[in-house]
């Protein structure tokens, strides 16, 4: 199989045309006609994860976020994206990314956080995002502490201006949520599951009412990898994860 084909195989579960305009999805860095028999899957195109990927004999580095948004003028391969950009030449590693697409795919980020916390009858939470309810209702707190572990979460942390004696109706965004509280407090949920919301955004939420669980963006997306390579590896391709992240917190404090 070569690059290109890996592409179009891709693009049957998560369709590059479900992209958002802003996004840069696909090949980042190598060549289309470049052969590849073993994908490397991790969340951020850093060096660390290409060097990585050549070591596990791996020709594609496939990664949930590009490694570039915006044109870029000059190639210093001594800070990023430069230095993962060299790495990838040097070692011949072909970059591909699949970001919004995968996000939205029926099978992507979303639909798998949905699956791994038990949600059903799930339907879009706007552009981005699902809202589902659970078989039964059951109470907050063993709530909070299945997504924290069906999801692998270091941490989860809820925020509410009375915390619901039960969860029922859920709605969630993987990544980057915040935009999409004021829809899911609109539809009734008990939980918005979500990343990156800012202070001023948790008190406006809280403040009608909605119970918030926030995640770690990183934590949360990458609990989607394995979906992933599950999809690759029906093409025949070998897979494997790499536990790379591109942000560390060594201890809190």
């Amino acid at each position: 199989m070569k690059v290109k084909d890996l592409i179009n195989y891709i693009d049957t579960f998560a369709p590059f045309a479900l992209a958002e305009e802003w996004d840069n999805s696909g090949l980042q860095v190598g060549s289309y006609r470049a052969e590849v028999k073993r994908v490397a899957i991790c969340l951020d195109a850093v060096p660390e994860a290409v060097i990585e990927a050549s070591e596990k004999n791996c020709e594609v580095l496939l990664c949930h976020h590009p490694l570039m948004f915006r044109a870029i003028k000059k190639i210093n391969i001594s800070s990023d994206p430069g230095r993962t950009i060299y790495a990838a030449l040097t070692r011949n590693v072909n970059i591909l990314a699949e970001h919004t697409n995968w996000d939205k795919a029926d099978c992507g980020v979303n639909a798998t956080l949905a699956e791994l916390i038990g949600l059903v009858d799930c339907k879009p939470l706007d552009v981005f995002g699902v809202i589902g309810k659970l078989p039964n209702e059951i109470e907050t707190e063993k709530f909070l502490e299945r997504v924290k572990k069906s999801w692998g979460l270091s941490r989860l942390d809820f925020y509410s201006e009375e915390m619901p004696e039960k969860i029922s109706r859920v709605a969630l965004c993987g990544g980057s949520g915040a935009d999409l509280w004021r829809v899911a407090d609109n539809r009734h949920v008990d939980i918005y599951l979500t990343a990156d919301m800012k202070y001023h955004e948790l008190i406006d939420a809280t403040r009608t009412g909605l119970s918030i669980g926030l995640c770690e963006h990183g934590e949360m997306e990458r609990a989607s990898l394995p979906k992933l390579a599950e999809k690759i590896s029906e093409s025949g391709l070998e897979t494997v994860i790499l536990d790379i992240k591109a942000l560390n917190k060594p201890a809190s404090f």
